[in-house]
């Protein structure tokens, strides 16, 4: 078969069996008389040898009346032996009659026994203990297993007979040493006879028993218990087979577990399992294969077998059978869910991507616009409404980055990019960003910053985007008052241990809403939304974030008085990297290809690069990069990723393909879509650095110096 099946069954189950009561006298009587029987020829024929043998040492007239009597009782014996007929058994009269009949003869054997003693000659005595011997040596092999027979029938009348031998009148106590040895030998060892072996019946009766509480045991569990030879052919099937297969045991036994095995099972496994098991008598292994029920229909049956040993060879296998399929098909279904909801969370993850480019693409314009126009001369009522321009796109482009990184942290696909960093300058820009808002709002930004080394290794889009979350937080959610915010940087070692406190006195949290706070979607009240705007990520991914750097994120909050937030971690400490001034003229005699479908796009970029003086040729897709890269004028090529007709990963890799110094030209990834393993396929293209959209001048600078830093003559940073 092939397993257990635990389901419970009250139906049909058989009370335990009683123990089997012992054998009374009477039915060792029964048991005994059929081996009596077989030899009475045999007995007939010693009573006359050993009365022919008495006439050697006693008188004619003594050893011919004993063998006259001794022919009568063993014929006496025979007829109460004789078989019952067949179905019927021995009445009482008739074992008793048989009991009399073994003890008479035993009897006269012995006062055969006496009569030589008692001859007087040392022959005689000698055949008298021959003929003891001989009836002791009968009474073993006709009932060595009739403890009682053997006992009462037996030696009881000859250690009799011995005791009024050796009391008798006149006798040498010398001449008797054999009698006494022979009396001693014949106690011990028929008391310990009757003591210690037990009937064949009463052995029968116990292994009866045995089989009984097995099979009761077989008979009343819902799992199939089953005994098939090595070639697989069923011998012992129990009942629970009709329930779990539809078969009756005696359908099963005598043909092979092959013919109701599927053709798909894997048979490799399970001589694999076969050789375990054999190896190792004590194993047992564990199966699932498919089974077919009476009526055509397969199973699934999960099987625990173990082989049968005899003197250390493998004869059988049992093993004990359940339905599982009802669990394979809810494995099966759950491995489809889930391949369902891979599956939809890389749809998502791929419509979300496209979105960000969609999204990035125009606002990379617009921000790239907004820088250049910081060096027109504009009024200042202008420069005023520019750079509220330009915080309400980066706040848009983090409202953008929430989202998008939300759907990698559920995706598993958010990766951290450890860099040197100044903690203190990332929270300077963050809280610059959000100053012109909480100004407008009448609130009080301040900023503290305490410790001497600020510089980590840590990555700064995120630990950025952790500060952004938790002081606009604060400045959104703020109506009127100050925010504070407070970094404090700590050196443990070679390490630092970092720790942000932002503390508002704006609107509280709820008791209630306190224990969903980090929740994704959830906003402290139903109306918050409405009232302040934001989607409800925040906090949730900036958690997921410190749990990322090993950090920890809380707070502490009453309701219309204010809250504190706090975020801790630690990271390395880092070398301080120097630091590059946008200024112009930086990149003179640079020629650098741009690569961009976005006409605003190119706009931006090449404005950007012409003020820091490098001569720029642009490209609308990859097909036209590709060709422009081959007459090999270019110093360095800037390359956006998602393009009509070839993308930027496929140029570059074709541009790795041409010969000479047009194949060696340094690239650059343009993109949104910047996730560790995003990079990775850039860097494997043949790509040399990245800059993330939207495009900032000193990001794109600093990576131009980095890949540029062999040509010193060329740049000057």
């Amino acid at each position: 078969m092939t397993a257990f099946h635990r389901q419970s069954r009250t139906a049909g189950v058989q009370p335990a069996p009683r123990r089997a009561p012992r054998l009374t006298l009477t039915e060792r009587l029964e048991e005994a008389a059929q081996p009596v029987h077989d030899v009475s020829a045999v007995k007939a024929a010693l009573s006359v040898l050993g009365g022919l043998s008495g006439a050697l040492v006693m008188p004619w007239t003594t050893t011919l009346p004993w063998v006259a009597v001794a022919l009568l009782i063993e014929l006496w014996g025979w007829r109460a032996s004789r078989p019952a007929p067949a179905g019927q058994t021995r009445t009482r009269r008739q074992r008793m009659n048989f009991a009399a009949a073994y003890t008479g003869l035993n009897v006269w054997w012995l006062t055969l026994a006496a009569l030589f003693w008692t001859a007087g000659s040392v022959e005689a005595q000698a055949a008298g203990a021959a003929v003891f011997m001989v009836i002791g040596a009968a009474a073993v092999l006709l009932f060595y297993n009739v403890p009682a027979v053997f006992l009462v029938a037996g030696a009881a009348p000859a250690i009799g007979a011995l005791a009024v031998l050796t009391v008798a009148d006149g006798r040498d106590p010398g001449q008797m040493a054999l009698v006494w040895i022979s009396l001693a030998l014949g106690g011990f060892f028929c008391i310990g006879r009757a003591l210690d072996t037990p009937s064949t019946q009463e052995q029968q009766r116990r292994l009866n028993e045995s089989l009984l509480n097995y099979e009761t045991l077989a008979a009343n569990v819902s799992d199939i218990i089953a005994r098939t030879t090595l070639a697989g052919e069923f011998q012992y099937v129990s009942p629970a087979a009709l329930a779990v297969l539809g078969y009756r045991p005696e359908d099963l036994v005598g043909t092979s577990r092959w013919d109701i095995s599927h053709p798909d099972n894997d048979k490799a496994a399970m001589v694999q399992a076969f050789h375990r098991m054999r190896a190792d008598p004590e194993r047992a292994e564990v199966l699932t294969v498919r089974v077919r029920h009476k009526d055509g229909h397969w199973l699934w049956m999960q099987s625990s077998a173990r082989l049968i040993f005899e003197d250390g060879v493998a004869v059988a296998t049992i093993d004990a059978s359940r339905d599982v399929t009802a669990q394979v098909a809810a494995e099966a279904a759950l491995q489809e869910a889930k391949a369902e909801a891979e599956s939809a969370t890389r749809a998502k993850a791929d419509f979300l991507a496209n979105v960000s480019h969609e999204i990035r693409t125009p606002m990379n314009g617009v921000l790239g616009a907004l820088q250049l126009l910081e060096r027109e001369n504009i009024s200042p009522e202008g420069r005023e409404l520019m750079r509220r321009a330009g915080d309400s796109g980066r706040m848009l482009s983090q409202l953008l980055n929430d989202v998008l990184d939300f759907s990698k942290i559920e995706a598993g696909q958010l990766d951290l990019s450890p860099e040197p960093m100044d903690v203190g300058e990332a929270l300077e820009t963050v809280v610059g960003l959000l100053d012109s808002q909480a100004r407008a709002k009448g609130v009080d930004l301040r900023c503290e910053i305490s410790g001497a080394d600020l510089w980590i290794e840590a990555d700064p889009v995120r630990l950025r985007q952790a500060m952004f979350n938790l002081v606009g937080n604060a400045v959104k959610f703020t109506p009127a008052g100050h925010v504070a915010v407070r970094l404090t940087v700590a050196a443990c070692g070679d390490r630092r241990q970092v720790r942000l406190e932002v503390e508002d006195t704006g609107i509280g949290i709820t008791t209630e809403a306190q224990g969903h706070l980090f929740e994704r979607f959830h906003q402290a009240e139903g109306d918050t939304a409405r009232r302040f705007g934001g989607a409800g990520l925040g906090l949730s991914i900036s958690q997921a974030l410190a749990r990322m750097m090993g950090g920890h994120i809380g707070f502490s909050s009453t309701e219309g008085e204010g809250s504190t937030f706090w975020f801790t971690f630690e990271a390395p400490a880092a070398q301080a990297a120097d630091t590059a001034t946008v200024e112009d003229g930086l990149l003179d005699g640079v020629n650098i290809l741009l690569v961009e479908d976005n006409a605003t796009n190119r706009l931006v970029a090449r404005t950007m690069l012409n003020r820091l003086g490098a001569a720029v040729e642009e490209a609308e897709d990859g097909l036209a990069g590709l060709a422009a890269a081959r007459s090999g004028r270019f110093d360095l090529i800037l390359m956006d990723i998602q393009m009509p007709h070839m993308g930027g990963v496929e140029a570059s890799r074709a541009i790795r393909g041409l010969r000479g110094s047009a194949g060696q030209v340094p690239i650059i990834a343009l993109t949104a879509n910047a996730m560790t393993h995003q990079r990775v396929e850039y860097m494997a293209a043949g790509m040399n650095g990245m800059v993330a959209k939207p495009i900032a001048a000193g990001a794109l600078l600093t990576e131009i110096a980095r890949l540029l830093a062999d040509a010193p003559e060329q740049i000057a940073v």
